[in-house]
This record gives C-alpha cells, structure tokens and sequence, in this order.
C-alpha cells in the first residue's frame, strides 16, 4: 500500500494587529478626552442631591465656605467672572451691554462648598444678578 503523501493544511492566519492598533487608539483617545475637563477646587465639598440632572461642572463660579469667589482656582470678582467664562464669546458679545456685563438669558453655572451658608450664597446670586447675570444653575454631586 503506497502512501500519498498529504498536502499541509493552511490555515488563514488572523490579522489582530489591526484589532490591537484600533483599541489602542480608542484607549488614548478616552484618556485624552478624559483630561479636557479641568479640575474642581480641591477645597470645595459640593453639595449633595438625589434627582439632580447630571450637569458637567466645568467653568463654574465656585463659592467657598468663607464666601470668597473663584474661577478656575483663582480669586475672582462677580464682574471679572461674567467678563471671563467661557460662555461670552464671539456670539455672545453682541449681546453684552455697554457696561461690559454678560447677556441676562446665558446659563451660569455656581458650584458651592457645602459648608457655604445659605446667606452667603444669595448674597453672591444677588450681586449676580446687580451685574446682569441671568439664570443661573447651582451644581451639586449626586449623593449614592
């Protein structure tokens, strides 16, 4: 009996490099995605809520326990933040006043420490307010 002899079975190899390159991308891309936000003030405790909508804090006036005002880990003053968020740009300057106040009807974020008495924290809207801010969101932390 004579032996044919077998031709080897190719088997088709499986391309994961293309798999490994994508992931890898999708993962640097998260993480740099990640770090667009800027932080929060470390010494802000934010306050806790149970049906609170989930609201990005970014570029937020943050009220401190004392009551001093800060934007972006500086000090500030209610007239400097309106002039300086974000949200006064190029479309948004039509509309700010002579004065140099932003527009009444734009959103403005506050974020408060939780050991910021309440007087205190509308006191700050009140100035707000004088200064011709419009509506205004308090953000809390969405208690677990």
């Amino acid at each position: 009996m004579k032996k044919l002899p077998l031709a080897p079975i190719q088997r088709q190899s499986e391309n994961t490099l293309s798999l490994i390159n994508i992931v890898f991308l999708m993962l640097i891309f998260f993480l740099v995605a990640g770090q667009l936000a800027p932080p929060l003030d470390k010494s802000v405790t934010m306050i806790d809520s149970e049906d609170a909508p989930p609201v990005p804090p970014p570029h937020a006036l943050v009220v401190r326990a004392d009551g001093s005002l800060h934007y972006m880990g500086e000090p500030i003053t209610v007239e400097e933040f309106l002039l300086r968020r974000p949200e006064t740009t190029a479309a948004a300057v039509s509309a700010v006043s002579e004065d140099g106040v932003a527009a009444p009807n734009e959103a403005l974020r506050i974020i408060a420490d939780k050991d910021t008495q309440a007087v205190t924290l509308l006191d700050v809207v009140a100035d707000l307010q004088k200064a011709g801010a419009g509506r205004m969101t308090i953000v809390t932390a969405r208690s677990k």
